[in-house]
């Protein structure tokens, strides 16, 4: 059976960086009507199955009621998600499950969560966040098109994806966390909102990748060597004060512009590990505080190319057109 699996965060969207800057907000409505267009896209592939996290809002209940002759819907056995823990569990299990492809709707965060569950698994993520760097703007149709064709095999893995790297976080020599896009070490000694919308509490940034087209702390890296994201390195770089002597111009959030000061930076290549000083403090991954920088406690950063699949929809569709053009022509 052709199966496809759907994490949908509720939540994504609607953190305080709504307040700060002109964040766009998502509404449950529209992450349910682009879930409609997967589901679209889903059966058109052939799809038979989808495996989805169960959430408050009840995002998915629309298509699964609106294509149930054609796509069965089960739920992971679990209370409704509310929060980044029930995501990485909801992950795990759909992981286990086998299915072909993993749907995502959220942002940076939720993919890091989703990405915990590790797996072979190629993702196709939606942007439904705030400071998207790892999802894409993507119309639901294409998106489920793209994905199905990966879980039915019209398309494989390698022709139609790209694999991303990701930020280890060791504490006393083990693996604690990971970071899809960034991790900030921040002044900051308590979690709050979670959301880093401050840069002038953050010491240092590590990156996976700096595009220009990228926007939040990311969008820092651009400006001083551009990674993408499958380049084999990542970036360290010392943030400074007004006083420094180099300062870039990105754009840190929706609406927003800053000048920030450099002190200093470097390329990351695999396998390096960067210790973290600064201590008390928070270290923020993927734009959200998480982890406390405790006294005593060694605690270092590390750069794999070990990450996610990451479906790249645009890719996966030429892949399949050209499919579909050859075996129109042998006919």
């Amino acid at each position: 059976m052709i199966s496809v699996g759907i994490i949908a965060n509720p939540s994504a969207g609607k953190d305080i960086r709504r307040l700060v800057a002109q964040g766009r907000v998502v509404s449950d409505q529209e992450k349910s009507n682009t879930l409609l267009r997967v589901y679209a896209g889903l059966r058109s592939m052939g799809v038979e199955r989808v495996f989805a996290m169960p959430e408050s809002s009840g995002l998915t209940y629309a298509a699964a009621r609106e294509f149930e002759g054609d796509i069965k819907t089960e739920y992971v056995q679990m209370p409704p998600a509310e929060h980044g823990g029930a995501t990485a569990r909801a992950a795990a299990a759909i992981v286990e499950d086998g299915v072909g492809c993993i749907v995502t709707l959220g942002g940076d965060g939720t993919n890091r969560n989703v990405a915990t569950a590790g797996g072979e698994i190629p993702m196709v993520a939606i942007s439904t966040g705030t400071n998207n760097v790892f999802p894409q703007m993507v119309e639901g149709t294409l998106a489920g098109i793209a994905a199905g064709a990966v879980a039915s095999g019209k398309v494989t893995r390698e022709e139609s994806s790209r694999r991303s790297k990701r930020l280890e976080i060791f504490i006393d020599g083990e693996l604690e966390d990971i970071a899809l896009v960034d991790a900030a070490v921040s002044k900051e000694l308590f979690a709050g909102t979670r959301a880093v919308w401050d840069l002038g509490t953050l010491t240092d940034v590590f990156l996976t990748r700096a595009e220009p087209a990228c926007i939040g702390i990311s969008a820092l890296g651009a400006h001083l060597k551009r990674v993408r994201l499958d380049d084999p390195e990542g970036m360290h770089i010392v943030l400074g004060d007004d006083r420094s002597e180099r300062k870039v111009l990105a754009p840190t959030g929706p609406g927003t512009v800053h000048e920030v000061g450099i002190t200093e930076w470097t390329t990351m290549d695999p396998d390096d590990r960067i210790t973290i000083e600064l201590k008390p403090g928070m270290l923020a991954l993927d734009g959200e505080r998480e982890i406390s920088l405790l006294p005593g406690k060694h605690i270092e950063i590390g750069l794999s190319v070990e990450g996610p699949w990451v479906v790249d929809v645009p890719r996966a569709l030429e892949a399949l057109a050209a499919r579909n053009v050859a075996m129109t022509n042998r006919s």
